[in-house]
């Protein structure tokens, strides 16, 4: 075997090696529900969870192979619906930033969001740009510890 045939198979091991570590990272990794309570929000019911998107959600490009997926409607000023996405590959391969990469507004009164592994949409009966905001960082706040890393 050369030498250059050794560094190929190196090589191709540690990448396998980092894919598998990632897949079984998301396999031990506890699921997340959404929080109880957060900046002045309730849950106004149990949360919905499972391991589709809801049929509303299902057009969303980036969310198909969401690990799990919860539906919550928030009980404030103004009310909320958040549906959140615990998405695989976090932090290698495609995740919660590949799924907000891809997501598009369709409605001035929802935003996408992701922080670390959850990709998230929040949504209002009313269009209040800084409400919204408000919400989804106290959401990610909640999820990681830190703000979101990007909203739309």
């Amino acid at each position: 075997m050369t030498t250059w045939s050794k560094r190929l198979l190196g090589v191709a091991v540690f990448i396998a090696a980092v894919a598998l570590a990632s897949e079984v990272r998301a396999l031990v990794t506890p699921y997340r529900d959404p929080p109880a309570a957060i900046s002045g929000w309730r849950l106004a019911a149990a949360a919905e969870c499972g391991n589709s998107a809801p049929p509303d959600a299902r057009f969303w490009r980036g969310v198909a192979g969401a690990r799990r997926v919860c539906r919550a409607e928030y009980a404030g000023d103004p009310p909320m619906r958040l549906t959140l996405f615990d998405m695989p590959g976090y932090p290698v391969g495609p995740g919660a930033f590949d799924a907000f990469q891809k997501w598009t507004p369709d409605q001035p009164a929802r935003i996408g969001f992701f922080a670390g592994r959850f990709f998230g949409v929040a949504e209002s009966p009313r269009n209040d740009r800084q409400a919204l905001n408000r919400f989804a960082d106290a959401v990610a706040r909640s999820l990681t510890g830190a703000a979101p890393g990007g909203k739309w």
